[in-house]
């Protein structure tokens, strides 16, 4: 029998509840969503029944329409691609650098914060083209471990709490691109937009507390050649100011729209770094 056609005893009236689709409506997180669940209802006395496969199909349904309220993936969007990236729940779990038990939840009912959502998105959907992410998987860990070398060779630190990284996202792009240009792969794999405020990793409001949270010693240690292209960076730009300008200088962002993702391939046409190392 289809579970379409199932029937259960009322227990306020013992009269018959039967399967049906009910239009409800809550409130999650400060925000009213209204979705359709399936359940049972009494013909008799209205009572409304859910069996447990019933209960977990409606909080994933609740969940999913919160998420599509406040533009989250939802939990079928998250399995579709990752399954079209040819990715396990592990595999996404380790690129995430979670426990497998999380992409389960989230695939489930449970609703991801907007910091995790922008991860996902970066690994699943933000960036199919290696161009934008120059040949590399992109990897939180790795930007942290940039970051802490840049800071011992510039002696100072360049990432802070509630910073808006306009400094350390310009060492990051100098870094990135210089790497996709002489070695054909950038160091960190990630994206970055053209902003009024200079080239700024994308997303980067939702990656800077991910940063900071982020633990390098799990990233792939930096190669020789890696090392060196970041102290080229770190000699041609001593202070915030010098990178910052210099960014500001650069074609490949000002061709760009607001808003635009900087391609890796325009990488040949960078200028100031090489203008400040013939000083």
């Amino acid at each position: 029998m289809s579970r379409n056609n199932t029937t259960l005893t009322c227990p306020q009236c013992q009269g018959i509840a039967r399967r049906t689709q009910v239009e409800k409506s809550t409130e999650i997180k400060g925000v009213t969503v209204s979705y359709t669940a399936a359940m049972h209802r009494c013909e008799a006395c209205g009572l409304e029944l859910a069996d447990v496969a019933d209960a977990a199909a409606l909080q994933e349904r609740m969940a999913d329409a919160y998420r599509n309220a406040v533009g989250l993936l939802s939990g079928a969007d998250i399995r579709k691609l990752r399954q079209e990236k040819g990715m396990s729940q592990q595999a996404l779990a380790d690129a995430l650098e979670v426990g497998i038990a999380s992409i389960k939840r989230w695939e489930t009912g449970v609703i991801q914060s907007k910091s995790m959502d922008t991860l996902l998105r970066t690994l699943l959907v933000d960036h199919p083209c290696n161009e934008h992410t120059g040949h590399r998987d992109f990897s939180i860990p790795r930007i942290r471990l940039v970051l802490d070398t840049f800071a011992r060779q510039l002696d100072r630190p360049l990432l802070k709490k509630n910073d808006r990284m306009l400094y350390a996202a310009k060492y990051l792009w100098y870094a990135d691109m210089a790497a996709f240009r002489d070695l054909g792969r950038s160091i960190t794999g990630a994206t970055y937009a053209a902003l009024p405020m200079g080239p700024q990793l994308n997303n980067y409001r939702d990656l800077v507390d991910e940063i900071l949270k982020s633990d390098p010693a799990g990233a792939l240690p930096l190669t020789p050649k890696e090392e060196a292209i970041i102290a080229a960076v770190a000699r041609a730009f001593r202070t915030n100011k010098a990178v910052y300008d210099a960014a500001h200088r650069e074609k490949i962002w000002k061709q760009r729209a607001t808003g635009a993702i900087i391609p890796y391939t325009d990488a040949v046409g960078l200028t100031e770094m090489d203008k400040q190392t013939d000083h």
